[in-house]
């Protein structure tokens, strides 16, 4: 594959820079609590120009990373605390989106079409109809549900940059990056998701050439459909070989199962020939969320916003899957729309507020 250079002048330009700056703003415009405008995007909203040669000077003379605020949060889904950090809003993450808006077309070059997550438009929706339509295929036998030991934590710098440097000849752009993953490939980086997913691309190859006949990879979590069992083997011995090379590891509950006898289990639902059911850790905490809802609606206490949008995104995933008897059985009428009314009264009231008077 022919490297890329000659990428420094177009991330320094006033339209990568502007672009980075107004994304971040966009995406980090209100705090939930205390319920008001963020002062750093408004700051950065104030003077867009004088930001940008803020950030060009910040480049050109060598960017040094700031400070992170680690945040040790539970995850639902997984079932585990994972450290998250965040770095500042200026000026590390706006280097961060300006880097990948100018790297993004050399990254996607070689990424596997079924590689899903924290890419634009394949989301976990995406992977679900693929894995829909792969049910009802021919000479999918047996499935493999694994994914990677500690993924983020056990990244090695040295790695990310071997594979940065057989893409990239720029040494400007190269540098920048050495800066950014020295320190690890940190949860909550924006880069971070895109420098995994590129470490991870010769495996997707390796794993369509030793016989996979249908495969997803969201992140670090595999599903691999083939028609053998020793076919299977053998891709399981591929993998573990070559994630043993950069120092990774398979995780030790990974399977493999003939998928007559049980159904394939990802992104969030199980998926058999002609039907897709919701997962049944989710299934739980949906009605879990319901049964709480319900009873501060019928006492009249105060909802959280989060707690409303949070149910209305679990409501959501009824949607791709067969659920219409669930939805009578759990689901009472117009929940949607008393959540719904939660959120916008909230949205009013926050930007209302922020919102200059009228001029009549």
């Amino acid at each position: 594959m022919k490297r890329e250079g000659n990428l420094w002048n177009s991330l320094i330009s006033d339209d990568n820079l502007r672009k980075a700056i107004t994304t971040v703003c966009k995406s980090h415009k209100w705090v939930h609590y205390p319920n008001a405008r963020n002062k750093i995007t408004t700051w950065m909203e104030s003077d867009i120009s004088a930001r940008v040669k803020e950030l060009r000077a910040i480049l050109v003379n060598g960017f040094i990373p700031g400070e992170n605020k680690n945040k040790r949060r539970y995850d639902v889904n997984a079932g585990k605390w994972r450290d998250i950090v965040e770095p500042p809003l200026f000026p590390d993450q706006c280097i961060h989106h300006a880097l990948v808006q100018v790297t993004e077309k050399v990254m996607m070059r070689g990424m596997d079409y079924w590689c899903c997550g924290s890419i634009k438009n394949r989301g976990a929706h995406f992977g679900a109809t693929g894995l829909k339509k792969w049910m009802s295929a021919k000479r999918t036998s047996y499935c493999i549900e694994l994914d990677i030991y500690h993924f983020y934590d056990s990244i090695k710098p040295e790695h990310v940059m071997n594979r940065m440097k057989r893409l990239i000849k720029d040494h400007k752009v190269l540098d920048l990056i050495w800066r950014i993953v020295k320190d690890g490939v940190s949860i909550g980086a924006y880069c971070s998701q895109w420098f995994a997913n590129t470490l991870l691309q010769p495996l997707d190859e390796l794993i369509r050439k030793t016989g996979a006949t249908r495969y997803l990879r969201y992140m670090d979590n595999f599903t691999i459909l083939t028609n053998r069992k020793r076919a299977a083997n053998k891709i399981i011995k591929a993998i573990r070989s070559w994630l043993g090379e950069i120092g990774l590891e398979i995780k030790g509950n990974w399977q493999k199962f003939n998928r007559k006898n049980r159904y394939p289990n990802a992104l969030g639902y199980r998926f058999g020939e002609g039907f897709t059911l919701l997962r049944k850790k989710n299934l739980l905490r949906l009605k879990r969320f319901l049964k709480r809802f319900y009873y501060l609606w019928s006492s009249g206490k105060f909802i959280p916003v989060k707690f409303a949008q949070g149910l209305l995104s679990r409501l959501g995933m009824l949607r791709h899957c067969n659920s219409v008897a669930l939805y009578e059985r759990f689901v009472r009428p117009k929940t949607q729309k008393h959540l719904k009314d939660i959120v916008r009264k909230w949205q009013r009231e926050i930007v209302g507020k922020w919102l200059p008077a009228p001029s009549y």
